[in-house]
């Protein structure tokens, strides 16, 4: 594992490599953009030997997200049945896995990212949506994203979290940017770019590097 770079691709038109151990962010107005960020991000993983595992929710559950992803990447039926994608909707995932919070939820991660390193993947790349998140849970939740951009430092992790922007306050989304190491919105001619980077930054290679143009 040693000679593998500390430097993966977004897959995000407009951001080409981003380092491992990041834990991104991204607000979206629409299902469609949702669709926009995270289906070319999974695909990038997938051709790059590394374990996906996508959290979906409302506006986009698993179903739908698989076949958003098929324009992106050839093959996903075999990386389903390999292992090497898991798309769950939320309720699925939490039941399945115990119902973690919190710290709970971090360590599974880290399992994760071990268990895919000893399965021969190059590393973990996970995606959740955050819609499904009641106005009691937010304190508690930016505690648990804060843990995870500290927890993610030096791990072969990647990480984009989704958050509709019709549902949160200004204030909340400030929080969101605050808690990740950078944030990606979508440009008014359809790139992406970085669009906010707080002053805390994934050990390793603290920078998020542009498509050339």
């Amino acid at each position: 594992m040693t000679s593998l770079s500390h430097t993966t691709h977004c897959g995000l038109p407009g951001i080409d490599l981003i380092p491992f151990g990041m834990h991104a962010c991204h607000v979206y107005d629409s299902r469609e953009e949702l669709a926009a960020a995270l289906a070319p991000f999974f695909a990038a993983g997938l051709a790059r030997n590394e374990r996906c595992l996508w959290i979906t929710a409302p506006p986009l559950p698993a179903i739908e997200a698989i076949e958003a992803l098929r324009p992106h990447c050839g093959g996903v039926d075999e990386a389903l049945a390999a292992g090497a994608l898991r798309v769950r909707d939320f309720d699925e995932w939490r039941a399945n896995s115990g119902r973690p919070t919190g710290a709970d939820v971090l360590g599974l991660w880290l399992r994760e990212e071990e268990r895919a390193l000893a399965d021969g993947y190059n590393g973990l790349r996970i995606g959740g949506n955050m819609s499904v998140l009641a106005p009691a849970d937010w304190p508690g939740f930016m505690a648990y994203e804060r843990a995870v951009s500290a927890g993610f430092s030096g791990r072969r992790i990647v990480a984009l979290c989704s958050y509709a922007a019709d549902s949160r306050p200004e204030a909340q989304v400030r929080d969101v940017v605050q808690a990740h190491h950078c944030a990606f919105e979508r440009a008014a001619a359809g790139d992406w770019q970085v669009a906010a980077v707080p002053a805390v930054t994934p050990e390793g290679a603290g920078v998020v590097s542009r498509t050339p143009a």
